[in-house]
């Protein structure tokens, strides 16, 4: 198989796919490394696909998936309340789209999360543990925003109740 011949493939799965697709998956997939991944990846988004790095794998966005409702939530919590403020949000049916610092000196820090299910979480918890790396949010004393995506306001508004009954939605 050629390079491009991968590339087509690759694009073709993960176009298809529901959930992200890790790069060591897709590296065993196609019996290449994974730096081969990361460097068709890059081909493809300068070809102009849409291809999106979370830390559970690489998605697409689908033109065909239902439009879904945002709402950026500010809360604060400490260290330790950070996978019940996680998991209550993907218990109500939110997908916690990203996490969002101010810093006082290097001004907005973003990155993706694309978290919809407590394995998500666990996930992200684990690989937090496993690296000894520190949230986003021990920059600004725990205070961060989330972009929330749910089917509907209602679910939004859910969230918001639970976040804001646990003390973590800043008023």
């Amino acid at each position: 198989m050629t390079s491009e011949q991968r590339r087509e493939r690759m694009l073709s799965a993960i176009k298809r796919s529901d959930v992200p697709l890790t790069g060591t998956y897709l590296a065993k997939l196609y019996n290449v490394s994974r730096q081969i991944i990361v460097q068709d990846i890059a081909v493809l988004r300068a070809a102009g696909y849409d291809i999106i790095a979370t830390p559970q794998g690489y998605i697409m966005p689908r033109a065909s998936r239902p439009q879904r409702i945002t709402r950026v939530f500010a809360v604060k919590h400490g260290y330790n309340e950070m996978e019940d403020e996680l998991n209550s949000i993907v218990d109500l049916g939110g997908k916690i789209l990203d996490v969002i610092i101010e810093h006082p000196v290097y001004g907005e820090f973003k990155a993706r999360l694309m978290m919809s299910t407590r394995e998500d979480v666990a996930c992200f918890l684990t690989a937090m543990h496993k690296q000894e790396a520190e949230p986003l949010s021990a920059l600004t004393e725990g205070v961060h925003l989330h972009t929330v995506e749910a089917d509907s306001e209602t679910a939004l508004d859910q969230i918001e109740e639970v976040l804001k009954s646990k003390g973590y939605l800043l008023k």
